[in-house]
């Protein structure tokens, strides 16, 4: 058998990474992974940043804008307790009372 018949041997790529000779039916082999530069993304950028109670809350006015905006105060404060409630953030009424004004500001 000659040397352009014989499977490839592993090895390691040009930058550390594995190289297409690694690859075993389709999947590539773990050994010899290296690590992620600090300056390199490593994990799916949604699981990196979490989304603080304000944004979630101007999140929740948007839509309920959008769904209930026009509808009484009462109406809306009540659709907004819902959604808040349904995100596990719990408000005071004052505040409910002032996210439904806005709501209906618009």
């Amino acid at each position: 058998m000659s040397d352009e018949t014989r499977a490839p041997q592993p090895s390691t790529g040009p930058d550390g990474g594995a190289s297409p000779a690694d690859s075993v039916g389709g999947a590539l082999h773990d050994e010899g992974k290296r690590a992620a530069r600090p300056d390199e993304q490593s994990e799916p950028i949604m699981d990196t940043h979490e989304t603080d109670d304000e944004a979630r809350i101007a999140g929740v006015v948007v839509q309920t804008r959008a769904d209930v905006g026009g509808k009484s105060d009462e109406r809306v404060a009540e659709v907004l307790r819902q959604r808040f409630a349904q995100i596990g953030l719990e408000l005071g009424d004052d505040r409910i009372r002032a996210l439904a004004a806005e709501v209906n500001a618009s």
